[in-house]
């Protein structure tokens, strides 16, 4: 499960990148939120199933991953 989480927490932060660029806050609303959530749950599991870093490393990313798409999203007030 960690290994997922990590994977999914790459994945989101690639779109969150994407993300960043004007005009194209749309895609954390659609793509970087929900698998950042993902991402957490599936760290989390993985970590509460058996400690391994790669969980960890999941867990972290994910949790700057959606932080910084709140923080994008703020900036663009929701939509830009």
């Amino acid at each position: 499960m960690g290994v997922i989480g990590f994977v999914l927490s790459l994945i989101a932060g690639g779109f969150m990148l994407l993300g960043l660029i004007p005009f194209l806050g749309w895609l954390n609303w659609i793509t970087t939120l929900p698998l950042g959530i993902l991402a957490v749950v599936f760290s989390a599991l993985g970590i509460s199933k058996r400690r391994g870093g790669i969980g960890v490393a999941g867990l972290v990313i994910g949790i700057i991953v959606i932080l910084v798409a709140i923080g994008r999203l703020n900036l663009g007030c929701g939509i830009f």
